[in-house]
């Protein structure tokens, strides 16, 4: 599989400049990171969550985790929790399992963004395979997220 074809369209429609790097298999963004050289936090993934309500997409840096209370705070939605991978088919229908892209709108989902991922002048994303990660300008990811909610949702690893 290649770049899933809801990030190249929506990439395209907002006249977003990308490129494909592509990587050793990885099973993890962390991984990815490691595989394609790149620092693990200017490497964002996508973290779904889901209530009665609907679903929500939080996207953190790879090396992070993403604080729960953070986002019930953020979002005052009490019995949010994450998303089983089995249930990504029918949202993510031009994706591997577990290779999500970290373009919640693209896919019409409501979408956190972590205020970390602003300093970044590029921005690597999974693709929606394991193979190979979206380098975009930090700028045209800001721009994409532009009508999400920004805030703190991570905390470190280390």
């Amino acid at each position: 599989m290649a770049i899933a074809s809801t990030v190249s369209q929506y990439l395209d429609k907002h006249s977003i400049h990308y490129r494909v790097l592509p990587h050793d298999h990885s099973a993890t963004s962390r991984e990815s990171a490691h595989k394609s050289g790149l620092r693990e936090d200017c490497v964002a993934k996508a973290v779904m969550l889901k209530d009665d309500r609907g679903l929500v997409m939080a996207i953190i840096p790879a090396s992070s985790g993403l604080d729960m209370r953070a986002v019930r705070d953020e979002t005052g939605r009490n019995h949010l929790e994450m998303m089983p991978e089995t249930e990504f088919g029918s949202i993510f229908p031009d994706c591997e399992v577990g290779a999500l892209p970290p373009l919640g709108p693209a896919y019409g989902i409501t979408t956190l963004v972590d205020s970390s991922l602003n300093r970044w002048d590029t921005i690597y994303l999974e693709s929606g395979d394991h193979e190979s990660l979206v380098a975009i300008d930090g700028r045209d990811y800001d721009q994409l997220m532009s009508n999400c909610r920004h805030c703190d949702l991570s905390r470190d690893w280390f």
